[in-house]
């Protein structure tokens, strides 16, 4: 099972998608890849954004089109015990001074949660947590 980030979502709706992307994603079975409620809450963010700034829905179907059809039944939820896990990996990483955003706490609970790997471009921000991550962004990934 894999979890998609925000930013390898995202990288579908470009004109021009990354080609390393484009080969990592056609290399897995899409029915092992997953949204999380909080990429789902981004997205969703953006979409509003850009609706509000241009009165264009483009982004509000992209997202629909993900929701409904894509990833339909393959959306996690922060339920136990990812908050738990969230809540500790936030104190652990504030000790040794590397603070973890509250949505991406979630993001990486829910992988863990779920035994799932997390494609990401920012490997940075999960540095340190007992995590599993691929870059789909690098060659070979």
């Amino acid at each position: 099972m894999i979890v998609l980030d925000t930013n390898v979502v995202s990288e579908f709706t470009r004109s021009k998608p990354d080609d390393a992307v484009l080969t990592w994603y056609d290399r897995h079975d899409t029915s092992s890849l997953y949204l999380c409620g909080p990429v789902v809450m981004e997205m969703a963010y953006g979409a509003e954004r850009f609706l509000r700034k241009t009165g264009s829905e483009r982004f509000v179907r992209v997202l629909e089109r993900l929701l409904n059809d894509e990833f339909q039944n393959r959306i996690l939820d922060f339920v136990y015990p990812a908050p738990v896990l969230a809540g500790k990996m936030r104190a652990r990483r504030e000790d040794v001074g590397r603070p973890l955003s509250v949505v991406d706490a979630m993001i990486a609970a829910i992988c863990m949660a779920h035994d799932a790997t997390l494609a990401t471009r920012n490997l940075r921000d999960f540095d340190g947590l007992d995590l599993a991550v691929v870059n789909p962004f690098e060659a070979g990934a």
